[in-house]
């Protein structure tokens, strides 16, 4: 089996941002979670959750980088 491209969910562990990771899974990507934790919940990640501010150049670089977005 292929492997499933990643997308990257800003805002990811919101309530929102989590049933938009349920359903891109569920289509067959891999969400991977941005988020500063500042309203969002780490319980709403399922996969793979990177925290970090969206203004962190350093940080989202990273996060493109492992998870190969």
């Amino acid at each position: 089996m292929a492997k499933r491209p990643a997308i990257l969910v800003t805002g990811g562990a919101g309530y929102i941002g989590s049933h938009c990771c349920r359903a891109l899974d569920r289509a067959g990507f891999r969400p991977v979670v941005y988020d500063n934790l500042s309203t969002g919940h780490r319980s709403f990640v399922g996969g793979a959750l990177v925290v970090g501010d969206i203004a962190d150049k350093v940080t989202l670089a990273r996060a493109f980088a492992e998870h190969e977005i």
